[in-house]
């Protein structure tokens, strides 16, 4: 007798059924609603700014004792995210950011492009980044249950010389930073951004991103692609009671090795595998993400410096993340607490 054929896993079967015509009347987009966050956008951000700077940071510097007075990081952090949100050079926005924070009454001293270049290469400034992300993205805590993670690519001016070592060649290779970030899957907020100037670590982040998004939410699933499937992820995600879905693989086994997360995942894909694919569907509301931050705010860096390309991305999408706390505003009466 010839050997027996492996049976595929369900969730890998093509399910054959007529495709139904979409019903644009159930996704209907309310107009006036979108109109009203578009045009009133900046406005929310010139008001949310300067008070989550000032909640995050107080009147702390990070002055060491040794040159010039220290310069208000509130202040810093305030003309970079304005710098970032119109999307121009230090050189050429400093004429924006002096016309911007007298017509919006901002309290600001604003220094010379050179300082504002320094502290983008400050790799201090990356805490206080990520408190901003907290805060900014906790007052949806009662609207987000659902979490998607993935990781995306950002451009930049710099090329490689080791892919011309590597190769043979004389072809340079643009250099490219990789974010990873963390979404609530209904408004589409960033809860937790690691951005890095290499590749690698996806499972370590993906912890770290878990652990930090249940400090301020209550995680209910928390799905990802195949690049995350592993059983410490699945532990990780009900360590906080949350629900796994990652997409297994063709080859992907049932065998759970001490890890009974992984093992209730795969046996569920296995034995509902339209409710499985379903759930594991909401993953695709962080390639949304993607697309709206590179819409409104590009895909591009244009630092030379590791830290200052991963300083100008965070800065890139914590600029998202207010903008979406303006659709929370108009669409769901959601004013955040450091405003009250």
């Amino acid at each position: 007798m010839g050997k027996k054929k492996r049976k595929k896993m369900r969730w890998h079967k093509d399910y054959k059924k007529k495709k139904k015509k979409r019903d644009w009347r159930k996704y209907k987009k309310d107009e006036a609603t979108y109109n009203l966050i578009q045009e009133n956008e900046i406005y929310l951000f010139l008001r949310f700014l300067p008070l989550a700077a000032l909640f995050v940071c107080k009147n702390k510097n990070l002055w060491q004792g040794i040159g010039r007075p220290p310069l208000n990081l509130r202040d810093i952090l305030i003309c970079l995210s304005i710098q970032q949100y119109f999307g121009k050079s230090l050189r050429r926005s400093m004429g924006i950011i002096r016309f911007v924070t007298k017509a919006a009454n901002i309290p600001v001293e604003i220094p010379c492009f050179k300082s504002l270049d320094n502290y983008l290469n400050n790799e201090s400034i990356k805490y206080y980044l990520n408190e901003l992300f907290d805060i900014t993205s906790k007052p949806l805590n009662h609207l987000e249950k659902f979490f998607a993670t993935d990781a995306t690519g950002e451009t930049t001016s710099t090329a490689s010389t080791w892919y011309n070592i590597r190769s043979g060649k004389t072809i340079q290779k643009r250099d490219h930073i990789t974010t990873h970030i963390t979404t609530g899957t209904k408004l589409n907020i960033v809860t937790a951004i690691t951005v890095n100037a290499y590749e690698g670590e996806d499972n370590i982040i993906f912890r770290k991103h878990n652990q930090r998004t249940a400090k301020n939410f209550d995680v209910w699933e928390h799905s990802g692609d195949s690049k995350y499937l592993c059983r410490e992820n699945c532990d990780d995600v009900e360590s906080i009671w949350g629900k796994p879905f990652f997409r297994p693989k063709s080859n992907t086994l049932v065998k759970s090795d001490g890890s009974y997360a992984w093992l209730r995942m795969i046996l569920y894909y296995y034995n509902h595998p339209i409710k499985a694919k379903r759930s594991y569907n909401r993953r695709s509301n962080v390639e949304s993400t993607n697309h709206a931050k590179k819409s409104k705010f590009g895909s591009h860096v244009r630092s030379k410096n590791d830290i200052a390309k991963e300083n100008e991305s965070t800065i890139q999408w914590l600029d998202y993340n207010f903008s979406v706390l303006s659709r929370a505003y108009y669409q769901f009466d959601v004013e955040p607490y450091f405003v009250r």
